[in-house]
């Protein structure tokens, strides 16, 4: 059954190309709708082959690869995959999990095993770990706008500063100040540094985890 369709506004994931390799059709139908559903940008193959000549012609993110394959063993596809491309994040994916098949696709270069079957979550939870550690997700411009204003004032209302106090510190208007708490304007390197410097704080402590 296809996922019910997620609000991806917090993250920005349209620009992560997803190889899914998979000899079974039902699988990779499965899987390629539901990253599309969490915002990803999917393409599957039956054929291993086809997979590596697409990865050849086009630069790809992340691949999901079973493990079992009758043309092509998934460890193989794996080695052709980082051959072409060494910052390619490959999971793999098999119905017949055991520590020493987990151990070699760790060592030939994957960074995630998942069992079938897996739940749903499981899987886009893998691939949000791999997008996370190379550093490809990021947050909606909009979102960390909000995101920014809302820690703001979360560290103003903890020293008890009112607006008036935070923009005699500040230089800002005490409007300039609620635009930017409320997320509705997108402050500035200059603001910034003011607003954390009259908060006590250094820059990175705001955007820290953003």
């Amino acid at each position: 059954m296809r996922s019910k369709k997620r609000d991806t506004g917090m993250a920005v994931r349209h620009h992560i190309k997803v190889l899914v390799i998979d000899d079974d059709p039902s699988i990779c139908k499965l899987v390629g709708l539901l990253l599309e559903d969490h915002g990803y940008s999917p393409r599957t193959f039956t054929d291993p082959d086809a997979a590596i000549k697409a990865a050849e012609d086009e630069s790809y993110q992340i691949a999901l690869i079973d493990l079992r394959m009758p043309t092509m063993d998934g460890v193989e596809v794996v080695e052709k995959l980082k051959g072409i491309d060494e910052r390619m994040s490959c999971i793999v994916m098999t119905a017949y999990p055991d520590l020493d098949s987990a151990t070699e696709t760790m060592r030939r270069g994957t960074c995630d095993y998942i069992a079938k079957p897996f739940k749903q979550e499981e899987l886009v939870q893998a691939v949000d770990r791999a997008c996370q550690r190379m550093g490809i997700i990021y947050t909606d411009e909009h979102e960390l706008n909000r995101l920014i204003g809302q820690r703001i004032r979360s560290h103003r209302l903890e020293q008890n500063l009112t607006l008036r106090q935070l923009s005699d510190r500040t230089d800002l208007t005490t409007s300039q100040l609620s635009q930017v708490e409320l997320g509705k304007n997108a402050a500035s390197i200059w603001a910034l540094a003011r607003i954390s410097n009259a908060l006590g704080l250094q820059v990175s402590e705001l955007l820290s985890g953003l």
